[in-house]
């Protein structure tokens, strides 16, 4: 049994009442009444990722975020039971103990995120980001796979100023999940369903060869993590790094567990000389 902590009946009794109260008192109360519901998951949650700054469009919009998380709880935690198992046989690691699941409404910051809690490692589900069970199933099997990867190492990995473990990590991620969740449309291990990226994985395929070079190029500036996969944009496109990832790491054309039994210095080399065969072999840096 997947361990799952379920945050929001809290959110549910904050916002009941809460919509009938203006924006700026909406936004203290959630603090006071969401958030002071459950202080160890938030004060965890903002250790990682501390960007608080949708909140306020949020609470805008409370009763249509209240309809979302109601639809969205019973669903992802539907969908956690049945895909950890899966992506624990396809990392090879046994399922037990698994990371602490918590089912929360965050700030808009992140759609989940990989943290601690309690000592614990923890996948915080954001379930303001729910779109479609089709497009959460496969989120939930790629962070799922980052959390199951972090136990399986026994410490916090890199953080993200170390792009060659970035690649190494998103795209084993990428890859349990198209095992785990298979026949999904491409974009959908990429963009987990959500609209508007259409025409994102025909150009990178399309500037494949162009994007692997200049990755490997890059591969030791410590802002290449943040430009490839975070905020920032490569010829105006984010994440274009998830897209390398997989490239990449499918290029190793090693098996999920021997990827997932890596040492984090094994794994950067490993994906470092993926890309330096890239290199190699279209003689291309730019």
């Amino acid at each position: 049994m997947a361990r799952i902590l379920d945050t929001s009946p809290a959110f549910e009794a904050y916002a009941r009442t809460a919509f009938l109260d203006p924006p700026a008192l909406r936004e203290a109360q959630w603090r006071e009444r969401y958030e002071g519901a459950h202080p160890e998951v938030f004060a965890a949650f903002y250790a990682d990722h501390p960007d608080q700054s949708g909140r306020a469009a949020l609470v805008r919009e409370l009763s249509r975020v209240r309809q979302v998380a109601r639809e969205a709880a019973p669903i992802v935690a539907g969908i956690i039971e049945a895909i950890e198992p899966a992506v624990a046989a396809a990392m090879g690691v046994e399922p037990e103990p698994g990371p602490q699941h918590v089912l929360m409404v965050g700030p808009h910051a992140t759609n989940a995120v990989v943290g601690r809690l309690g000592g614990d490692v923890a996948l915080f589900h954001c379930l303001e980001w729910f779109y479609s069970e089709d497009g959460a199933r496969v989120l939930v099997a790629h962070e799922d796979a980052h959390a199951v990867h972090e136990l399986a190492l026994g410490s916090r990995p890199p953080g993200d100023d170390d792009a060659a473990w970035m690649a190494f990590a998103e795209g084993l991620a990428i890859a349990v999940s198209r095992q785990v969740v298979p026949d999904r449309p491409d974009d959908d291990y990429y963009w987990y369903g959500y609209g508007g990226f259409e025409e994102w994985l025909p150009w990178c395929r399309e500037n494949r060869t162009s994007l692997l070079g200049r990755f490997a190029a890059a591969i030791d500036d410590p802002a290449a993590g943040e430009t490839w996969f975070g905020g920032g944009l490569v010829d105006g496109r984010w994440r274009v790094g998830q897209f390398v990832a997989g490239e990449l790491v499918t290029a190793t054309g090693r098996p999920l567990p021997e990827l997932a039994a890596m040492s984090v210095d094994d794994a950067r080399a490993t994906l470092r000389h993926a890309a330096a065969e890239h290199l190699e072999t279209t003689g291309t840096d730019s």
